[in-house]
């Protein structure tokens, strides 16, 4: 009994030496002849977020704090100078278009005209009466007298522009703003004595940064609402300048607002909204989605396996963080919104999150996302 038991060990333990020696002595090839150890690749995927271009529409819609001004204004002054006789308006008195507004030194000017007259007639008469001698008299003194006529006309109306210049008039209908002259004073030529200001429509302007003013044209709207006003008022662009303001890189954006209960005075405040579409059907993108390489600007978009694919992108008008893409992307391409900074050409992605892109420069995700959680949800919780 005791032999046949040592003889069961011993075979088990030959056996277990074979096995051993059969898988677990490896060569220096990797072990058992025509069995070569292999160990798995670690792939490790990145979570992205990514939302399906499609075509959008580009507009300007922003606010921009204004100054009102007179959406006319005209400084009245006297071209020659002189003694103050009249003045026939108040500060804030409504005028209209060429009505009097004061009067310097008409009287020595209306002299003038008279005198003018006086050798006007004076010469005619000498003339008229030469003219009537015929050959008794030389042709060279009937020469003299037209000669004469000629100049004493034109001192006539020298005259009287002169003393058109004496009478201030208003250059359209407006109100009095400023009145700077007291009859009796003497004005100094050029001076300006008074101002006239047209409030309906008034003007708002507003300084508008480099990166938004390509998104304005003339004629554009734009609600002005002013401090202490319950509503805003409907305005139109008048005028763009055409060059910045080297010190603040901004430029002067002047609108018309029609005032004509002169609710809207000069020097108040108002805050200014700009509305317009520049351009509709078109692929814009969030600038912040781009991302930017050495020789060039693109984004990544997941292929079909859900794999990073590098796609250069030829860029068009920039309005605030928007961009149009003129080449590189159409409608259905789905890119990475989110975790794009990180990634390289060809990286394995999960995508977490799907949206659809850009309105108003957001991606829209649906009522449920990938994970199944509400997006409503999630806003609310974060």
């Amino acid at each position: 009994m005791k032999t046949t038991f040592s003889t069961v060990l011993t075979g088990l333990f030959s056996a277990s030496m074979g096995v051993f020696l059969l898988f677990g002595c490896d060569d220096d090839e990797g072990g058992v002849a025509g069995h070569t150890a292999k160990t798995a690749p670690i792939v490790t995927a990145t979570r992205i977020e990514a939302a399906v271009m499609s075509t959008s529409t580009l507009a300007a819609n922003f606010s921009r704090p204004g100054e009102v001004e007179a959406g006319r204004e005209a400084g009245i002054a006297s071209a020659l100078g002189g003694r103050i006789e009249r003045v026939a308006v108040e500060v804030g008195a409504a005028v209209v278009k060429g009505q009097v507004l004061a009067k310097v030194d008409s009287r020595l000017l209306s002299a003038q005209v008279v005198l003018a007259k006086v050798e006007v007639e004076d010469a005619r008469r000498e003339f008229r009466r030469l003219e009537s001698m015929g050959n008794n008299v030389a042709s060279v003194r009937i020469d003299e007298a037209r000669t004469r006529v000629a100049r004493v006309e034109a001192q006539l109306k020298i005259a009287k522009i002169q003393a058109s210049k004496t009478t201030l008039v208003a250059p359209f209908a407006g109100t009095v703003a400023v009145r700077e002259m007291e009859r009796g004073e003497i004005a100094a030529p050029g001076m300006v004595l008074a101002k006239i200001v047209s409030l309906d429509p008034a003007l708002v302007s507003v300084s508008v940064a480099d990166r938004d003013v390509g998104g304005l044209s003339a004629g554009m709207r734009a609600d002005v609402l002013a401090v202490g006003a319950p509503n805003a008022i409907e305005g139109r662009i008048r005028r763009i300048e055409p060059t910045a303001d080297l010190k603040t890189r901004s430029f002067v954006v002047e609108v018309e607002v029609p005032n004509s209960d002169n609710a809207l005075r000069p020097g108040m405040i108002a805050n200014v909204r700009f509305h317009g579409v520049v351009h509709e059907d078109r692929i814009v993108l969030p600038q912040e989605f781009l991302v930017t390489k050495l020789n060039s600007n693109g984004v990544f978009v997941v292929d079909d396996d859900d794999i990073a694919r590098w796609r250069p992108v030829r860029l068009g008008t920039m309005i605030r963080e928007q961009v149009i893409i003129e080449e590189g992307l159409k409608s259905g391409d789905k890119i990475v919104v989110l975790g794009h900074r990180a990634l390289s050409d060809g990286d394995p992605l999960i995508v977490a999150r799907l949206g659809e892109c850009c309105e108003d420069g957001r991606v829209r995700h649906s009522t449920t996302d990938d994970v199944g959680e509400t997006s409503d949800k999630k806003e609310q919780e974060g």
